[in-house]
């Protein structure tokens, strides 16, 4: 994986996600934080944590390790408490993280880059495979969402990859 697939594989991550924030906007309040019991709980706390995770990640790769309680501070129901606010904060993070990859070069990307767990325990892995998997945690989450909506009986919006893939590729 190069510096283009990582790039790539973050524009669709940020289109996909874009549909369900855009999904959720359109849900009364009571359906964006119902309680489905499943992961953190309802598509609000949902798209919470998929943006908290990724501020995460933004910030070991600049060298900091938000670890515990303290990691999540930003991006609870308490700090964060609508949409409006967890989408100005999800903005900063993909602006910050675009800035970011601008300025990667391809060895970079091969290289293992150490963090630390938010255990506090420390780790390490190759760039890109951190990259990937911030990439892939969304998609997991976005599914999630997705469910959600769908449970609530309403037509979700269709966020894989090959939906995505289309889109670039059809006729404008």
């Amino acid at each position: 994986m190069d510096k283009s697939d990582i790039r790539n594989l973050f524009d669709y991550t940020e289109w996909a996600n874009g549909l369900a924030l855009n999904a959720a906007e359109k849900l009364s309040d009571e359906h964006l934080r119902h309680d489905f019991q499943i992961s953190h709980r309802s598509i609000f706390g949902t798209l919470l944590h998929m943006a908290g995770a990724e501020w995460i990640w933004l910030e070991r790769w600049h060298g900091n390790s938000p670890a515990g309680k303290e990691a999540w501070s930003l991006w609870t129901t308490e700090s964060c408490s609508d949409l409006t606010k967890l989408n100005e904060r999800w903005r900063d993070v993909v602006d910050r993280r675009a800035r970011f990859m601008s300025q990667l070069d391809e060895s970079q990307l091969a290289a293992e880059l150490p963090f630390k767990l938010l255990s506090g325990d420390a780790s390490s892995m190759r760039l890109m495979d951190q990259m990937q998997h911030v990439a892939n945690h969304a998609t997991l989450h976005r599914g999630q969402v997705v469910g959600m909506i769908r449970q609530l009986g309403i037509d979700p919006p269709s966020t894989d990859l090959l939906f995505y893939l289309r889109r670039e590729i059809s006729p404008k």
